[in-house]
């Protein structure tokens, strides 16, 4: 839905973008362009994604979506360059006459299913818990901005503002820059393992804890494969038990993780007796 909607807004916003000599309609086809470009990405990456392990993968290929992210996101800063330049051309020169109003109606036609598609496609990413499409969602949803910006461009082109058409072509580039860089970033820290603690790791501990036979955690990591999520986590048990009373405790907690947490792919468990035991009147275990 995401490919065949921006094919049809790039293509549609390209023609009357050069037809109407609106600077702000040619970037934000770019813009539909780039969510194309994304939406694609994902739609390969997550078939790729699927493949299971094998010896020469042995985790998989779910970092395949971050290093197609990071191509993706060059290209399309290649390209908001090469835009700037122009747009900083057009602005040294005075205009030969303002874009047609047919630039305004496309952008409002493009506001409106950008937001219908950024609705539709939230729904789907929350459904299937999946980051990539609430991610291109939140693309479309940046898409309307853009649009908008072009409305503002034309009007005050039309009512005199010259200059404003390609003021507001860079002001759609910087906002396709930074979300490029955005991505860029976010691609490159995935693949250096970067932690999701900040996200995951409360949930993880609490559901954790309250497994019977858990005293405590300690040492969570996590790290993003794809559209899952690794972690490895200590739990400390009584020094006493037992090999294999320790073993279905972490066979619990796994058990349990996974149930709870859809995004929770694999999960590594080291279990450890607790060095220290202090129960208060109170019956809490410090």
């Amino acid at each position: 839905m995401g490919i065949l909607a921006n094919v049809l807004l790039a293509s549609i916003k390209l023609l009357i973008g050069v037809t109407s000599g609106s600077k702000a309609l040619l970037a934000d086809a770019l813009h539909s362009t780039s969510n194309i470009i994304t939406a694609i990405v994902i739609w390969v990456t997550q078939r790729i994604t699927k493949k299971g392990v094998n010896i020469s993968f042995n985790h998989g290929y779910g970092k395949s979506e971050f290093l197609a992210a990071g191509f993706v996101s060059f290209f399309i800063l290649a390209a908001a360059i090469a835009l700037i330049t122009v747009s900083i051309g057009h602005l040294l020169h005075e205009p030969a006459s303002p874009p047609g109003w047919e630039a305004a109606a496309v952008a409002l036609i493009s506001i409106v299913s950008n937001e219908l598609l950024f609705r539709y496609m939230r729904c789907v990413g929350s459904r299937f818990k999946s980051q990539t499409i609430m991610a291109n969602a939140w693309a479309n949803r940046a898409d309307s901005f853009s649009s908008m910006a072009v409305i503002i461009g034309v009007v005050g082109s039309r009512f005199g503002v010259h200059h404003l058409d390609p003021i507001c072509a860079l002001i759609v580039v910087i906002v396709i820059v930074k979300i490029s860089l955005s991505i860029l970033v976010d691609s490159i820290k995935s693949l250096m393992d970067v932690s999701v603690n900040h996200i995951y790791g409360e949930e993880i501990e609490e559901t954790t804890r309250r497994v019977n036979g858990v005293l405590d955690v300690s040492e969570l990591k996590t790290r993003q494969i794809g559209s899952h999520i690794w972690a490895e986590i200590n739990i400390h048990i009584e020094p006493l038990a037992k090999l294999k009373d320790g073993e279905s405790i972490a066979e619990r907690v796994k058990e349990r993780l996974l149930e709870k947490m859809p995004d929770l792919e694999n999960i590594l468990i080291h279990i450890m007796p607790i060095k220290h035991m202090d129960i208060s009147a109170s019956g809490e275990i410090t």
